[in-house]
């Protein structure tokens, strides 16, 4: 540009000076030549004040305008929708505030361009961007593979538990549950990771949608067993009844704790990222706009990982009251044997050290359901890459075969879930002569557990 013309605004004209943008015979717009006065160029420039306010704009009489067509696929800016508002600058950028999946500053020549038509007036017209296809890091590829994996573990675990009647107690039911949502949070997720590129901006919302509701409820689930896990030691070392509520009643109260929250939580999301009349000035979850998940962790934070800290928090509380007292008892066992040394010390002592187990699978469980989570927001708070952490991410993803070995193939699940298979085949087989099993992994009886025998 001749430095002459350097100071006077600049704007990008589509067409040559005195054409319009037309409608041909085949429907194809063309630049014609218009002696009609009512199509004089002449665009209004705004410009930025000193506290940063912008200028309305305003009418130059000379001006330079970078002639041509920049692009083979534009759109036509509506001005008349909020959406599409934008401001011609005097350096001949376009401000456009709104547009979504275009620079917010437009460049003459590159991004955009201006010109006249008949009956409408003066119109931007903006370029499509030029997107390139979708590339799946190999890392993805294989996290979202761990993920299908684990589903039919996750299943499998439902199933064990669902025909098994003796395993269909409070933390039965909570197993089951965490392991539904976390089946349908894993096979969503996989989804997202593979097919993000495919699916509509409306499916890409709903699936997200999906995912942090089965996610967050996981979690309350997984709480509900850490809960179940501290009352069992509790009551076992005060020497109390292990459960005084009904068990119906029980799992009622954890039902309302386990699904409410996350539902109330999803109905924020909802009402904050979908609804126009809440200001842009609050944090929303922006679901769609970059990936069919949060736009950013700092998005994510209100919504996501707030509760579920709060919720790991409470847990590792938890575990460490329950194994401060895991372990002034079993000091208390050992003295009581060395004192005494009867027979119900030594049972009370082999009841105890199950009662250890459970807490340890427990305690496993809740790592490898928080562990992955805790990595991700140290990533983003010393400004990492979540992917950097591969081995956590692939150790979550196949949570649900880890589930499947710690909850149905130890003993004596597997003795009652394989009874239970044979029974629906039609042969007799003696069941494990054990009591109720409230205590997961541990039956609480004074005594060892038979070894199995078949009658066929």
């Amino acid at each position: 540009m001749p430095e002459e013309y350097r100071h006077l605004p600049l704007v990008g004209k589509c067409c040559s000076i005195d054409e319009v943008l037309i409608k041909d015979a085949h429907g194809n717009t063309i630049c014609a030549s218009s002696n009609d006065s009512s199509t004089y160029f002449s665009p209004l420039f705004s410009d930025f004040n000193r506290t940063g306010a912008l200028v309305p704009g305003d009418e130059y009489k000379t001006f330079t305008a970078l002639v041509g067509n920049p692009c083979n696929r534009r759109y036509m800016l509506q001005p008349e929708e909020s959406d599409d508002e934008y401001y011609l600058l005097v350096n001949g950028s376009i401000f456009a505030p709104r547009l979504d999946h275009v620079p917010i500053m437009l460049m003459p020549g590159k991004n955009y361009c201006m010109e006249t038509v008949p009956e409408l007036g003066l119109r931007a017209f903006v370029c499509f961007q030029d997107v390139p296809p979708p590339t799946t890091d190999a890392r993805v590829i294989i996290y979202a593979c761990g993920l299908l994996i684990s589903v039919p573990f996750l299943i499998l675990t439902i199933v064990a538990y669902t025909i098994t009647p003796r395993l269909r107690d409070v933390h039965g039911k909570a197993l089951c549950l965490y392991c539904g949502c976390l089946a349908l949070a894993f096979t969503t997720l996989a989804i997202t990771q593979l097919a993000s590129g495919q699916l509509s901006p409306q499916a890409c919302v709903s699936i997200a949608f999906v995912i942090q509701f089965s996610f967050v409820a996981c979690f309350f689930w997984l709480n509900v067993m850490c809960i179940e896990t501290w009352a069992l030691v509790h009551h076992h070392v005060n020497q109390r009844s292990y459960r005084r509520i009904q068990p119906k009643t029980l799992f009622f109260y954890y039902s309302i704790w386990a699904w409410g929250f996350p539902a109330g939580l999803i109905l924020i999301s909802m009402l904050m990222d979908l609804s126009p009349t809440i200001p842009m000035t609050y944090v929303k979850p922006a679901f769609g706009s970059e990936s069919c998940w949060f736009k950013s962790d700092a998005e994510a934070l209100p919504y996501f990982y707030v509760p579920v800290g709060i919720l790991l928090l409470g847990n590792m509380i938890l575990f460490i009251i329950t194994a401060i007292k895991i372990s002034r008892y079993q000091q208390v066992l050992a003295l009581r044997r060395l004192a005494r040394n009867h027979h119900s010390d030594r049972e009370d002592q082999r009841l105890f050290r199950r009662l250890k187990r459970v807490f340890i699978v427990c305690l496993i469980l809740f790592f490898l359901m928080g562990l992955n989570w805790m990595m991700e927001l140290i990533s983003w708070g010393v400004g990492g890459d979540p992917f950097d952490w591969t081995a956590f991410d692939l150790v979550n993803a196949l949570q649900g075969v880890l589930v499947f070995g710690l909850f149905v193939l130890r003993r004596p699940i597997r003795d009652f879930v394989w009874h239970r298979i044979q029974k629906i085949r039609g042969i007799n087989t003696t069941e494990l002569n054990v009591g109720s099993m409230d205590l997961a992994l541990l039956p609480v009886i004074n005594g060892d557990i038979p070894e199995r025998s078949y009658n066929s």
